[in-house]
């Protein structure tokens, strides 16, 4: 017993993703004062070692993408995706509840009353807090966490040099990055070990679409995303809790191609994913079937306007498409 407890702690000293405290209450139930049994103990160590192991997955494929990347000439890392892997995440199955589980127990021992210039960003962040601990972030939740960071990020700049007050602001924006990483996605540059996964999404994703025919088989599919679709294009890939669960594919100025997983619409994974599009574009064009009512509508909220239609005799499957437009 005392062998195992020791070997938790100091794992936990090494491997803290969510600050020692709240790591130790998530995986053990406990608050560090209370006695573990055997089994408690073990089962907490399993759950480290597959915390820590799907982390060492994502360092390995960050290095091969980073090796990937230095042949083509890039040789810094996107900031988004270093402010990703070094946040305070809870890599692996437990990802979310982790998250949770962390977010709930720092905000019980956020302590006293903030400096005043914090005070509108905690009434603020506490909505989010609530929302979060709830039925999760919705479009008007994900608004208002940005705008809260935002807030934190502009108040911390004005008390940088008093630091009682600067302090105060830095527990807000703990528990403010803790729930973005979990919400929002990294989107980063695709590479050659995303073409299984952008396979994956691409035929989820068309599969869930009533009114396409199914042309191709899986396996013909995998042999265009692999050999055709992402060697000719610019491809964006979302990752959410580790794992891709969209992508874009760009083709100049045109938007050839955005799939969101199933399981993961309406999460503001798409709406990631072109805003990130548009910031490498000036102005951008895609088609979409005029029976898909959903894309338009999301297109339309996000500065498309349509400039042209088709019967269907442009594309293999037939069906009537439209052209949008965006332009900075």
């Amino acid at each position: 017993m005392g062998q195992r407890y020791t070997a938790l702690r100091c794992a936990l000293e090494d491997y803290r993703q969510m600050g020692f405290h709240a790591s130790w209450a998530f995986l053990t139930g406990a608050d560090g004062r209370r006695k573990l049994d055997a089994e408690t103990l073990v089962r907490a160590l399993d759950r480290l070692e597959a915390s820590r192991n799907a982390r060492m997955v994502e360092q390995e494929a960050f290095a091969a993408r980073r090796m990937e990347a230095k042949r083509a000439g890039r040789r810094q890392p996107e900031p988004d995706e270093v402010r990703y892997r070094r946040g305070r995440r809870w890599p692996g199955p437990d990802a979310h509840e982790a998250t949770r589980f962390a977010v709930a127990y720092e905000w019980r021992r956020i302590g006293d009353e903030p400096h005043e210039r914090f005070a509108a960003v905690r009434d603020g962040l506490e909505r989010v807090v609530t929302a979060y601990l709830g039925a999760g972030l919705d479009r008007e939740g994900r608004l208002l966490l940005a705008r809260v960071r935002a807030e934190l990020a502009e108040a911390e700049r004005e008390l940088r040099d008093q630091y009682p007050a600067f302090r105060s602001g830095f527990k807000l924006r703990r528990i403010a990055e803790t729930i973005e990483l979990d919400t929002f996605p990294l989107v980063r540059r695709g590479w050659s070990g995303d073409i299984d996964a952008v396979a994956r999404i691409f035929w989820a994703a068309r599969s869930g679409m009533p009114y396409l025919l199914a042309l191709y088989t899986r396996e013909q599919t995998d042999w265009w995303v692999r050999e055709v679709m992402v060697p000719q294009s610019e491809v964006l890939v979302a990752e959410h809790r580790g794992v891709p669960v969209g992508f874009a594919a760009l083709d100049g100025d045109l938007l050839a191609h955005l799939y969101i997983e199933p399981g993961s619409q309406g999460r503001g994974i798409g709406e990631a994913l072109l805003e990130r599009a548009k910031r490498r574009r000036r102005s951008l064009d895609l088609r979409v079937f005029a029976a898909n009512t959903g894309a338009r509508a999301f297109y339309a909220r996000h500065g498309f306007a349509e400039v042209g239609a088709d019967d269907g005799s442009g594309n293999e499957e037939g069906l009537p498409d439209l052209l949008l437009r965006w332009r900075r």
